[in-house]
């Protein structure tokens, strides 16, 4: 248990890190819409870190501006919660959610639109950080992006898995949604 917790938090302090060193190469992915994803394997469990500019969610990049624009924010954020039910591993492996933590980065947070720049406003995106603990690690064997299917805006993650087979790079889109992982 002890050393599981310790290759979660090994993890889950990587994954900022890798997102961040990625910023640079998937910025012209970004600003297509693209969103990106982090997923990292460890014994009994694996990590994903999803980034998303908030357009492909909701349906706009800025800030809520009225009751029906909280609201799919809110629905939003409560699906988002539940990776399990946007990104579908085989049932025998036995997996959970140990952890859901979803915020929305670069929000002006009510400050006027031409304080901030259109630009700064376009780039919010959904952060979510999840840690999924399995039963039996083996059989997952793919993962499912109901994402897609989900959110309909939504067109293309940008993937990078990091797992004992080393790290590779993926681009998952809406017609084509499985990811068959790497023995």
């Amino acid at each position: 248990m002890v050393k599981a917790m310790k290759c979660a938090a090994v993890i889950l302090t990587l994954l900022p890190a890798a997102l961040t060193a990625a910023d640079a190469t998937a910025s012209d992915a970004y600003l297509q819409g693209a969103g990106r994803m982090v997923i990292s394997f460890a014994e009994t469990e694996f990590a994903l870190s999803l980034e998303v500019p908030r357009a492909n969610i909701v349906g706009f990049g800025h800030a809520a501006e009225n009751e029906d624009e909280r609201a799919a924010v809110a629905v939003a954020i409560s699906e988002l919660s539940e990776p399990l039910g946007l990104f579908e591993v085989s049932p025998e492996a036995g997996c959970m959610t140990a952890s859901a933590n979803v915020a929305i980065v670069g929000d002006a947070f009510g400050q006027d639109e031409n304080q901030v720049g259109a630009a700064a406003m376009d780039q919010t995106k959904f952060h979510a950080d999840y840690l999924v603990q399995c039963q039996d690690i083996v059989s997952v064997s793919s993962i499912r992006f109901a994402y897609f299917d989900r959110f309909a805006k939504a067109q293309r993650l940008e993937v990078e898995l990091i797992s004992a087979a080393g790290t590779q790079n993926y681009t998952m889109e809406r017609a084509a949604p499985v990811l068959t992982l790497p023995n």
